[in-house]
């Protein structure tokens, strides 16, 4: 397939670009044929690996307009991200960061995601996440670099840094280690919206150290498997969309968010018309109470593995 030279599309009215890959339309879903145990059985990974990156056999984009790979989690087609061992969630977040140093040697954002549940779309069930390489800044990241070359003019300093510090030990902070913080802020959009802020001040993944990746695998594993706790299990398996907010820019603030969509047992928490037409938010629940909850489902899951 050669490259659309449409594939970016400029919006003048909200001034971001908009990305047009209609071949995506008859991508692969409703299949019994897994093209991610296909590496193993047709031998295109080692008999000892375990997490390895798959060319996106749908890329939204190619070169040089960007690049898209899947990250697999792990070869076993069932092993969800919960059952996963701390150094297999390790080994996928090295990963990460080998993608990263990669991609943003040739791309101005590197957007390493996940979308885990059928209810929010995911149509292939083996373990993975995703990643793209793009040659713009996406909309959001924009106006989050705005925002810190705004309050750096202004003399306030890192904004990230700056929240990390207001909501650490208080009522919104759900779980903390010794490098990484894990926050449900007051303003998310989401019930369960969790927000992981590194304590250091780094901008990509490409700074972090191994005992830091190893830190933030064991925070993901607890806050992923909570979700599942809540409510006694009632809303599991919790559907959630993970992204890692990143840039090569040493202003910038390296952090993780994860838009867990599940409000209620067999609920989900849909963007209505006043989020995704004006992209003003409503959140139907206390922050607080949510945040107490998420903590109450990490000490049961503690409680329940002794």
């Amino acid at each position: 397939m050669q490259e659309d030279s449409n594939a970016l599309v400029w919006n003048p009215i909200l001034r971001h670009y908009v990305v047009n890959a209609p071949h995506r339309m008859h991508r692969r879903e409703g299949t019994d044929q897994c093209p991610f145990c296909a590496d193993v059985l047709e031998g295109r990974v080692g008999p000892d690996t375990q997490a390895w990156l798959h060319p996106n056999d749908f890329p939204p984009f190619r070169p040089p307009v960007g690049e898209a790979y899947v990250v697999i989690y792990h070869r076993d087609h069932d092993r969800t991200f919960t059952r996963l061992t701390l150094p297999e969630v390790g080994a996928v977040i090295r990963l990460w960061r080998e993608l990263y140093r990669d991609l943003s040697q040739r791309y101005a954002a590197v957007m390493i995601f996940e979308n885990s549940g059928t209810g929010i779309g995911q149509t292939q069930l083996h373990p993975h996440g995703q990643a793209y390489g793009v040659s713009v800044l996406p909309p959001l990241l924009e106006r989050e670099l705005e925002t810190v070359r705004l309050e750096l003019e202004a003399g306030r300093g890192c904004p990230f840094c700056r929240v990390r510090a207001e909501l650490e030990h208080g009522p919104y902070e759900i779980l903390a280690n010794q490098s990484w913080q894990v926050f449900l802020p007051p303003y998310v959009r989401y019930p369960y919206e969790t927000h992981f802020y590194p304590r250091r001040h780094i901008s990509d993944l490409a700074a972090t150290s191994d005992h830091e990746l190893d830190d933030l695998a064991a925070l993901l594993l607890q806050i992923i498997r909570a979700y599942n706790a809540l409510d006694h299990g009632r809303m599991a398996p919790m559907p959630y969309m993970l992204g890692v907010h990143q840039l090569a820019d040493e202003r910038f603030h390296l952090h993780i968010e994860i838009l867990a969509v599940g409000r209620a047992p067999g609920k989900l928490k849909y963007a209505a018309s006043s989020e995704m037409l004006w992209s003003l938010w409503t959140n139907d629940s206390s922050p607080i109470q949510k945040a107490e909850e998420l903590r109450e489902a990490i000490a049961r899951v503690a409680h329940d593995s002794k």
